[in-house]
């Protein structure tokens, strides 16, 4: 595969898709969807709909089809377009995120993935998504290997798959190997979650430049950057749903707020429960708190309610398939567990927090103290 199919038609293809699906959210929840939000919201929609296709073997290779007729659909029952010409900005700062994201691999001159430390992960999604496109979860036919192996100890225990449908989705209708576009997709959430972030900020940053810039510094910290590098798909991804849901949430509680608006933000927070299974509760548990007080203080009681019925009416149906597979995947343990150690070899430098340590590996000091203390000073 070149390096133009790789980094260019896949992309356009996977937006495509968003873009399309986006509509049909907007289109069924009333046209409450923000022009800036619709890629994400209809990323957020593809998931779901194909963990829906993917619970068997009978429908998984139905989920390409589906995804492709039903974003065809969503475009074609949403024109006339009601968004008008897109916004520069926010454009701007969603390719400059995923040209900071995928610059370690294009630079390359070849497409390839990265490999910032040794994990078999990146070989573990290949696997996943190579068997979820085609046969869901199921393994029967597969001898014994280490390619069953992996399947078994993964997809047969109930490993969250949400964050494969898209790139196993746009892999199929582009060709090639999923080896080659798997860093432009991880680039591309990493785009997603800065539209999220672009339309949280503009209630706090006026300024249109300044807007882009925080959005741009927020879209690219270090960890998340990290994590890109070796292969963790699922946090960036996470990262993109959480500022969704973020971005969506103010309208569940404003004034004149409908049923509509609390069934949208189910959208995004089953995604991200398909995407980290039961663990994405504890990024947004706190945020709904806050949001179903919001909606008792301002709203008749009677209304408060029948927000919360919506949402976990069609939380509930949307995250059916997530749940019937397992809510905690089998690399899970308890924190108390005595033998989940982790990779800690004891408590992290809370200067860590910065985002700031030039060492080879996070858990030992840094290589040189001046220049980590100027660094750390100058990110302060």
């Amino acid at each position: 595969m070149s390096l133009f199919a790789a980094w260019v038609l896949f992309p356009l293809v996977l937006l495509a898709l968003c873009l399309g699906l986006g509509l049909l959210v907007d289109l069924l929840s009333g046209r409450r969807v923000p022009g800036v939000l619709l890629a994400p919201a209809g990323l957020a929609a593809l998931i779901v709909l194909g963990e829906f296709t993917t619970l068997s073997d009978g429908t998984a290779e139905l989920t390409v089809p589906l995804v492709l007729v039903v974003a065809i659909l969503g475009a074609g029952l949403s024109w006339p377009w009601r968004f008008g010409r897109p916004d520069p900005w926010p454009l701007g700062v969603a390719l400059a995120v995923f040209l900071v994201f995928g610059a370690p691999v294009i630079l390359s001159g070849e497409p390839t993935f990265a490999g910032f430390i040794k994990l078999d992960d990146t070989a573990t999604w290949f696997a996943m998504t190579d068997r979820i496109m085609e046969h869901g979860r199921s393994l029967a036919g597969l001898g014994p290997s280490t390619y069953r192996a992996t399947l078994d100890f993964n997809l047969a225990a109930g490993y969250p798959i949400g964050v494969f449908i898209p790139f196993g989705s746009a892999q199929k209708l582009v060709g090639g190997d999923l080896a080659w576009v798997f860093q432009p997709y991880v680039s591309f959430l990493a785009a997603m979650l800065s539209l999220g972030l672009w339309q949280v900020l503009g209630g706090v940053v006026r300024q249109t430049a300044w807007r882009a810039c925080a959005a741009l510094v927020a879209a690219v910290p270090a960890l998340l950057f990290g994590y890109a590098l070796w292969g963790g798909v699922k946090e960036v991804a996470a990262a993109a749903f959480i500022a969704l849901i973020a971005a969506l949430a103010p309208a569940a509680v404003r004034e004149g707020a409908g049923r509509r608006d609390a069934a949208l933000l189910a959208l995004p927070v089953a995604a991200l429960i398909g995407v980290v299974s039961a663990g994405g509760i504890v990024w947004v548990a706190p945020l709904l708190a806050v949001l179903a007080l919001l909606a008792w203080l301002r709203f008749e009681p009677r209304a408060a309610a029948m927000q919360a019925i919506a949402f976990v009416l069609a939380f509930a149906v949307l995250v059916f398939p997530a749940i019937s597979s397992g809510l905690v995947p089998p690399t899970s343990s308890p924190l108390t567990d005595p033998n989940a150690e982790g990779n800690l070899r004891g408590p992290l430098n809370a200067l860590q927090v910065l985002g700031v340590w030039p060492s080879g590996d996070f858990r030992f000091d840094p290589d040189g103290t001046v220049i980590t203390v100027v660094l750390i000073a100058l990110t302060i």
